[in-house]
């Protein structure tokens, strides 16, 4: 249920964004109406259509979204945790993360020591309810709509095979013709039906012209031959595999009336791009004429059945008096994207294909959080070490918070460097009670061997060192429990009795103080901190899983910050990222919760 629950999330989000984004598009082409031709008007549906098969998007302070406040950290989520987890809210205040455990610990058990979570679990549980419901109501819309279109279409197609193919010489010179003016190659059957009332192109693998019985009877040559280039013209410009795709997002958003009524303009702008199209191909005189046959075909106009695949010259007679508009004031080569009129699509995309900005908070000013977390069993054997979990909107983490900094050492193979071993294997050997990986490193293309990148220093000896830099990203201890991170000479390093190191970052917290986070994308995250009162915090991020996609940096600097981190920097990530903790990895490493080996460890000895 979980995986199904991460879609439907990602699909209220897109969704979400989808419907700004619609309602931005309808304005500028208000705005822009008479300005710019029929095609450029039907392109720029493809930002909705691009937005929606992609909602996660680079962050940038143009986006339309900044106006909104929705960044792609805030994907709407349930706050489900388990019954004997608790929530900790943010705090500004002086009083530490452990103080406020203990003192929701007393408060919240009753007389048999047992923890006491009823009011919190029927609110969680209400609201989890609530979520799956929804999601399941989804998911049965999508299959409803999904199964309907299918079947009409099937149906459809297979009465098509009864038809009969068209024998009549003058209508296929015509069909020739026409794909030779508009430089269509694909073979095309042409079929006579009493199927459909209007002309039709039907297919994209397997096109066929449908033209209903008599056709030539009710109209003229020249109106026939319009409605065939109308008609290759859909063919031409791909627009049955656009129908398609649009399709399908319209049944994934079924729920979303804004989406609805969006597709049902862009088929409007569809039908005129290719009026414009058909229109480019014969003479100017003839303009008046192409918008009488549409008119013509009116009279004869019936709903064509529910099918994917299909595409009638009149489809839709509210919008036919808009389709007349803009074929009385066609003017040759208006088809063509000018210069200006691409630079705007181009500015557009821009503007609605990127993300929000998200701004650097800092925990003095924080008052809402992202992200949940809850207090899993605590171990009694290892009283100074506290396990978390983590839940944001588009990822789940593990952390552990350890009360003594001393204790944690940097854990490496103590056979061979360039061998490595896996993070459970590395703390098993040094008998470690918890243990995440550390340092970067490089990998020889058959995976045999791993060489460890810039410093490994431990015990304040320099176990390993390739520095070819004046400098290094650091994250070290020193002898006095210190988190030392960002860039450091090995003099700086020796000033600074660090006693436990490993090269990676970047630095994300120094004194207080979030620094810039690269956008290194979404990915499986490991990283370290330290609070004001000396404890350490040791973090990991599932990822590339649906159930978790990873996080950004920072999106991991704002959880550290979040938990008071005053110092805190970022471990090689991805397939590395693991934590070990009492004899067991806790986290779900990304590559098939396999473990990978590496160079370096920081963990805690028993």
């Amino acid at each position: 249920m979980n995986w199904l629950l991460a879609i439907f999330k990602a699909i209220l989000y897109a969704s979400a964004l989808g419907s700004i984004l619609a309602c931005t598009i309808m304005i500028v082409k208000l705005l822009l109406k008479e300005k710019l031709g029929a095609r450029w008007h039907y392109c720029i549906w493809f930002l909705l259509m691009l937005r929606l098969l992609v909602p996660y998007a680079p962050q940038s302070p143009i986006s339309i979204f900044n106006l909104a406040h929705i960044n792609e950290n805030k994907i709407l989520q349930s706050d489900y945790i388990a019954a004997d987890e608790t929530n900790f809210p943010a705090s500004n205040q002086s009083q530490n993360l452990s103080e406020q455990v203990n003192k929701i610990l007393v408060n919240q058990t009753n007389q048999n020591g047992s923890f006491k979570s009823e009011s919190l679990s029927k609110s969680i549980l209400n609201k989890d309810t609530f979520i799956k419901l929804a999601c399941l109501l989804w998911l049965a819309g999508v299959l409803i709509l999904a199964v309907r279109t299918l079947v009409n279409t099937l149906v459809f197609a297979y009465r098509l095979k009864n038809q009969c193919i068209c024998k009549n010489e003058e209508i296929l010179e015509l069909v020739s013709g026409c794909k030779a003016k508009l430089g269509v190659k694909v073979n095309i059957a042409v079929l006579e039906t009493k199927l459909l009332k209007v002309p039709a192109i039907f297919g994209f693998l397997h096109p066929k012209l449908l033209l209903p019985k008599g056709i030539d009877k009710q109209i003229k040559a020249n109106e026939l031959e319009y409605i065939i280039l109308h008609e290759l013209a859909h063919l031409k410009r791909k627009d049955i595999i656009v129908g398609f795709i649009a399709c399908i997002l319209q049944i994934i958003h079924w729920f979303n009336p804004v989406i609805w009524y969006a597709f049902y303009i862009m088929r409007g702008d569809k039908e005129s791009a290719c009026d414009a199209l058909a229109l480019s191909y014969i003479d100017s005189a003839d303009t008046v004429s192409y918008g009488n046959t549409i008119i013509k075909l009116l009279e004869i106009y019936s709903k064509p059945t529910n099918v994917y695949g299909i595409a009638c010259i009149v489809n839709n007679k509210s919008q036919i008096k808009r389709r007349i508009t803009m074929i009385s004031r066609f003017k040759k080569n208006s088809y063509r994207l000018t210069v200006a009129s691409a630079a705007i699509l181009l500015v557009l995309g821009g503007v609605m294909l990127t993300n929000a900005k998200s701004n650097n908070v800092m925990a003095a000013n924080k008052s809402s959080q992202d992200t949940k977390s809850g207090k899993a069993s605590v171990n009694l054997k290892h009283t100074d070490i506290t396990q978390y979990v983590v839940k944001g909107k588009k990822f789940n983490g593990n952390m552990l918070i350890i009360n003594d900094p001393t204790k944690l050492v940097v854990g490496f193979s103590k056979d061979n460097l360039n061998i490595g071993k896996t993070t459970s294997e590395i703390a098993k050997e040094n008998n470690a009670v918890c243990a995440i990986n550390a340092g970067g490193f490089n990998q020889s293309q058959d995976g045999k061997t791993i060489s460890p990148t810039g410093v490994i220093i431990h015990n304040g000896k320099i176990i390993f060192n390739d520095l070819k830099e004046s400098s290094t990203e650091i994250v070290g201890l020193t002898d006095k429990g210190l988190l030392v991170v960002g860039k450091h000479s090995l003099d700086e390093i020796k000033q600074l009795n660090i006693k436990e190191a490993v090269s990676f970052g970047p630095a994300l917290i120094v004194n207080g103080k979030a620094q810039e986070a690269p956008n290194w994308g979404i990915a499986p995250r490991t990283a370290i901190g330290q609070k004001a009162d000396g404890s350490i915090i040791l973090l990991t991020i599932d990822g590339r899983s649906i159930e978790s996609i990873g996080a950004t940096l920072e999106d991991v600097q704002n959880i550290l910050i979040q938990y008071g981190a005053v110092n805190a920097a970022n471990l090689d990530g991805g397939g590395s990222s693991t934590m070990y903790y009492d004899g067991k990895i806790i986290n779900h490493p990304s590559e098939s919760d396999k473990e990978r080996k590496v160079p370096t460890t920081f963990m805690v000895l028993n």
